[in-house]
């Protein structure tokens, strides 16, 4: 059998001028959702894939370094650190990734099916129920997914070396407000590098300054500059559940078990927009009905389920049929067992166009937002 030679550096395309080197080893701090070939699995194998590496790296060098650029001006320096697609301009990258994985971790339940009921129930202490119900059994899919836990590995950045600072910006912002796998802005797949402390308010400041790149960024692309922080004594899951009660607002109900109505406008405006109420709730919870659909600034779609038949389930989408989704510009996310981040990214609220309530042929303008 013909004998494979080693992989060795001496095969590597050889950049013009001096090469920098970053090595370092990282854990997983929350739960990794999905981020493997398999919708809703990781890869057991191949658990951090470079190419998912490097797309989080893209996105976070365009957050902390494109203050003050054009969008011209911002592509093509973004091409010279990651390449460009053959549509693009069709350029190499000189970043070279390696991951060694080190622990691949194992796989958990954040749901299970408990004897006599037909819905899942979850488990907390795995992942919190409210931002890992994609993972839930329902009517069309009968799986409950799992997460993986305990992940370590170790990285390796190669680049010339007059990139260091722009790799280096998108490595930190990376570390600390971004992850891998799938619902990073809601905590999962929060990696932390081995031997670094604990991180507070003052010394993120003070790399604030350092990395990001200060001015307004290109029309559209989400950036740090311009954005708010916070770093908070709390865990992840209690940042989760103080982020469930500020969503999920709502009068007391009756009954221990059957929330009252929402503080938020959004369920009577849909009952308005498409003219069906349960005869209980044609009376809006605020006088005069507030035409807003403000939750919208937090993301698209939004899924409304109402549990009363007369209402209108629906769903709040972008106008534009070009656009299925509105990213979230909040981002919160675990630093540590007791510390985490509250990131709100300077970035679009709404999407052009505006939205759009399934049922409705109106497109519905940002002041609804």
């Amino acid at each position: 059998m013909r004998r494979v030679a080693e992989f060795k550096n001496a095969y590597l395309p050889k950049p013009k001028g001096a090469i920098a080197v970053i090595n370092r080893t990282y854990r997983l701090i929350s739960p990794l959702f999905g981020g493997g070939a398999e919708p809703k699995y990781a890869d057991a194998v191949s658990v951090v894939r470079t190419t998912s590496l490097k797309g989080q790296l893209r996105f976070w060098w365009r957050a902390a370094r494109a203050g003050g650029m054009s969008l011209e001006q911002m592509r093509n320096r973004e091409a010279e650190i990651f390449g460009a697609a053959a549509g693009e301009g069709g350029r190499a990258s000189p970043l070279l990734i390696e991951i060694a994985l080190l622990e691949s971790g194992q796989e958990k339940q954040p749901f299970f099916f408990e004897s006599g009921r037909n819905f899942p129930t979850n488990r907390p202490e795995v992942a919190p129920g409210y931002v890992a119900f994609p993972l839930q059994a329902t009517n069309q899919d009968r799986n409950n997914y799992p997460v993986r836990v305990g992940v370590r590995f170790r990285l390796q950045l190669r680049f010339p070396e007059e990139f260091r600072e722009e790799i280096e910006a998108a490595l930190w912002a990376w570390e600390r407000f971004g992850g891998l796998g799938g619902r990073t802005r809601r905590g999962f797949g929060a990696v932390w590098p081995e031997g670094v402390g604990a991180l507070d308010s003052k010394t993120l400041e003070a790399q604030w300054k350092q990395y990001v790149k200060a001015g307004n960024p290109p029309e559209g692309v989400p950036s740090l500059s311009g954005a708010r922080w916070k770093v908070v004594s709390l865990s992840w899951r209690e940042v989760v559940e103080r982020y469930r009660r500020f969503r999920q607002s709502r009068n007391a109900g009756q009954q221990p078990n059957r929330p009252g109505r929402s503080h938020w406008p959004e369920p009577d405006a849909v009952r308005a927009v498409l003219g069906r109420a349960e005869p209980k709730h044609r009376i809006p919870i605020h006088s005069p009905l507030i035409r807003k659909l403000p939750r919208a600034q937090f993301g698209l779609p939004i899924v409304m389920h109402f549990k009363d038949k007369g209402d209108p389930s629906t769903r709040i989408i972008p106008a534009n049929p070009n656009l299925e989704r509105l990213a979230s510009p909040l981002i919160f996310r675990p630093l540590g067992e007791k510390t985490s981040v509250v990131l709100v990214l300077n970035a679009p609220r709404t999407p052009p166009g505006g939205v759009h309530i399934e049922g409705d042929k109106t497109a519905l303008d940002n002041h609804w937002c």
